[in-house]
């Protein structure tokens, strides 16, 4: 599962892990809520209440998710020093070949 979403991109990405961790929490506390309801004498009498919230935790989860995934693809970005792909496995200056052999 983990290679089908790394080979996405991060927007893509934050989305599907952000919809299955917002089911998740946001399933877990419509679960919890209607079983710890059933054992209370004083609870809403209708279930609107506990799928308001599970659906604005699930939309909040899922907007978190997408915006670290989006923003860590930028920083990483920016502070990888091997993306520049061969050049990044050069010699460093003051070691040229070229020089120690033409001598």
């Amino acid at each position: 599962m983990f290679s089908f979403v790394g080979k996405r991109r991060p927007l893509v990405a934050g989305l599907i892990i952000g919809s299955v961790l917002g089911l998740m929490i946001g399933g877990g506390y419509g679960v919890t809520s209607a079983w710890l309801c059933s054992g209370i004498a004083r609870c809403p009498a209708s279930w609107q209440p506990f799928a308001l919230i599970s659906s604005i935790i699930f939309v909040l989860v899922v907007i978190a998710t997408v915006v670290v995934a989006v923003v860590g693809a930028k920083l990483y970005r920016i502070f990888d020093t091997s993306i520049g792909g061969d050049r990044a496995y050069e010699p460093s200056v003051g070691t040229n070949t070229e020089e120690v052999s033409g001598r």
